[in-house]
């Protein structure tokens, strides 16, 4: 046994080094990222010019206050932004492998199984989901920053498992402060209050107060009250604005020669997602007895976030981030027959990055969508068939009664 715990560790530490190994080979590679030198480094450049105070209250950048203060504070670094801004990710890379292996180690637990083998798969969970290429093409390549708000997004999940509502409203108050894409998990965060109700609607109300406190550096800046907080209100837009079309680079329904159409179709695909949403919704409530066991939960919450990215219109490569990492945890770790499905959302993810950054366009995203699409349509026939099995059934493992 202890040879075995020598060799797991040995295991470990091996994915931890290239992990890091593969980082410091890819921070200083600038000139794949399609925004570094574009965007990222001229608006540390604007705040070195302007400096920090002065520069908050600019129309500095398209991001909303919390990241302009990451660039921010990169201008006051001796060094190349690019450095500061993998650095910030690393380690919010790093804060997400640890509350994976604790969302982990609590899925196991509910269903039963031994400490030390839970402890084990959990720590194999958080050093996988630091080897995840789209991960590290996120932080070190591309200097992107989705895991800053995806780490609050990964924590607050890890609260919301263990009945801690007012913190994991916090935190993913705070996801949502960093980035609007936060926003696809507020169907989880909904349907966990109806189907558990031990917590008052009222805590919804921490996302628009954190949003506004977060936006205040910008506006004691003298930035301005609307130019601060209708921030994501231009984001919303960028499927006119900036050419997007429907899709960008996401394997979703749109790539099948609808991207161009999203005059016509952007209003529809969002009613389309909100009816399918609300169908989820009313079905999670009528199985709630079977959803007080949290690996349900979770797997019903990340159904309705991947629902999300596969029907709203805009949606980019970068988008899944959240969701691919937390089905790679779980599905591998917990729902291991569920392997296949986080194998194609990987490799898909991994196309996508190629074809942006290595500028690999001859690559086509049908197939891609295609694979997307039969994993997706495999996962709701899974999470269905399963519900379908123990019609009002309470689980021996469940950790909440309705309230």
């Amino acid at each position: 046994m202890n040879k075995n715990r020598t060799l797991e560790r040995v295991a470990l530490a091996v994915m931890l080094l290239i992990a890091v190994v593969a980082r410091l080979i890819m921070i200083p590679e600038v000139t794949l990222s399609p925004d570094y030198n574009c965007y990222y480094l001229p608006w540390v450049n604007a705040y070195r010019e302007y400096g920090i105070l002065t520069g908050l209250g600019k129309n500095i950048g398209d991001y909303y206050v919390p990241y302009n203060i990451m660039y921010a504070i990169c201008s006051l670094l001796p060094c190349e932004p690019y450095i500061p801004l993998a650095i910030f990710s690393f380690i919010a890379e790093i804060v997400s492998a640890v509350h994976i292996r604790k969302i982990v180690i609590f899925l196991l637990g509910e269903r039963g199984v031994l400490q030390e083998e839970a402890e084990t798969k959990a720590n194999f969970a958080a050093a996988l989901s630091l080897l995840l290429p789209f991960v590290m093409f996120n932080g070190a390549l591309w200097k992107q920053c989705d895991a800053i708000y995806v780490v609050f997004i990964v924590i607050a999940i890890y609260y919301l498992l263990k009945d801690q509502y007012r913190a994991a409203f916090i935190f993913f108050a705070i996801s949502f402060g960093f980035k609007l894409q936060a926003i696809l998990f507020v169907p989880f965060f909904f349907m966990i209050y109806l189907v558990k109700k031990g917590f008052s609607i009222l805590e919804f109300a921490w996302i628009p107060v954190m949003y506004l406190i977060m936006g205040l550096p910008s506006v004691l800046c003298k930035k301005g009250i609307r130019d601060t907080y209708f921030a994501y209100m231009s984001q919303t837009q960028e499927t006119t604005t900036e050419g997007y079309g429907m899709v960008s680079y996401y394997p979703n329904i749109y790539n099948f020669g609808l991207d161009n159409l999203d005059e016509y179709l952007k209003l529809p695909a969002i009613a389309l997602t909100a009816g399918i949403l609300l169908g989820l919704v009313i079905y999670a409530y009528r199985k709630r007895d079977f959803l007080q066991q949290k690996e349900n939960a979770i797997m019903f919450g990340l159904l309705m976030a991947w629902t999300c990215t596969m029907f709203l219109p805009g949606m980019h490569e970068r988008y899944d981030y959240a969701i691919v990492l937390l089905m790679t945890a779980v599905c591998a770790f917990v729902k291991r027959e569920l392997w296949p499905i986080v194998l194609v959302m990987n490799i898909c993810s991994l196309l996508v990055y190629v074809i942006v950054l290595f500028g690999q366009y001859s690559i086509s995203m049908i197939p891609i969508s295609l694979a997307e699409i039969a994993a997706y349509g495999y996962f709701v026939f899974y999470v269905f068939k399963a519900f379908a099995k123990n019609r009002g059934c309470r689980t021996k493992n469940d950790l909440g009664s309705v309230k």
